[in-house]
């Protein structure tokens, strides 16, 4: 068991190694489970390998996440290829979020990782009109804006606020020089929205240059919130204590 900062503790089962370009996925429960549907989506879909467990009694809530019979922390780090995966399995509360980002960035400089990616979703009234959402990029410096602009794989989010889990791990990573970007789609604010999923899933797929089919994702949307209520109702719960607001609010 390694003692990290912010006290945090970390079990690995075998030290991962990644490939290059490194990448640090994020999914974190916020705003329509955006996140959160995308990292369980990677982790069933590519097959990921579950390689460490965080602890923390200072920290995180004392839910244990049990899967066919053991008992598991609810923060898990997954191991694909050129890429790694911080995934939980329940909301975060809100006086953890800057630890538990401080965490992220200290363990992402330990291994090396270029690129902090984290996925999320930015509630609009009119989602139930939208025929697909829209995705958007918010990073943390100038010269990756250029970079993820040059892309053309999502508009820029231009003037407004971001609160919640993302936003501690832009301003950690900003003070460290770690890049880090936010995929940033339409979503519903309290109800899990695979479609928005979806839309993060793409844009992945093709930065990481691999190939990956969500029509299962979409076919069984309606499974998907059916099984994961009550996360959403854990997140529900958590979200006005991140800003009082809305995860996110257009200037």
């Amino acid at each position: 068991m390694d003692k990290l900062s912010e006290g945090f503790e970390i079990k690995e089962k075998y030290i991962p190694q990644i490939g290059k370009p490194s990448y640090l996925i994020v999914s974190l429960p916020d705003a329509g489970l955006v996140g959160s549907i995308a990292g369980e989506f990677l982790i069933n879909y590519l097959n990921l390998k579950e390689y460490a467990e965080l602890y923390s009694s200072k920290h995180l809530p004392p839910i244990s996440h049990v899967v066919n019979g053991v008992a598991k922390s609810p923060l898990r780090m997954y191991h694909y290829e050129n890429f790694l995966l911080l995934h939980s399995w329940v909301a975060i509360p809100a006086n953890t979020l800057y630890p538990l980002a401080r965490f992220i960035i200290d363990y992402a400089e330990k291994y090396g990782i270029q690129t902090i990616i984290s996925i999320t979703g930015v509630p609009v009234p009119n989602r139930l009109d939208l025929e697909k959402p829209t995705p958007y990029w918010i990073v943390n410096s100038e010269d990756l804006a250029k970079e993820i602009d040059n892309l053309n794989l999502m508009k820029r989010f231009t003037d407004g606020y971001i609160a919640g889990p993302y936003a501690p791990i832009l301003i950690e990573s900003a003070k460290k020089s770690v890049r880090n970007f936010v995929i940033v789609v339409e979503s519903f604010l309290d109800l899990p929205d695979p479609e928005a999923s979806a839309v993060a899933l793409d844009i992945i797929s093709k930065i990481l240059g691999f190939k990956i089919d969500t029509s299962s994702l979409l076919k069984e949307a309606e499974e998907i919130r059916e099984r994961i209520k009550g996360l959403m109702q854990q997140t529900r719960q958590e979200i006005p204590n991140y800003a009082g607001l809305r995860p996110f609010t257009y200037a």
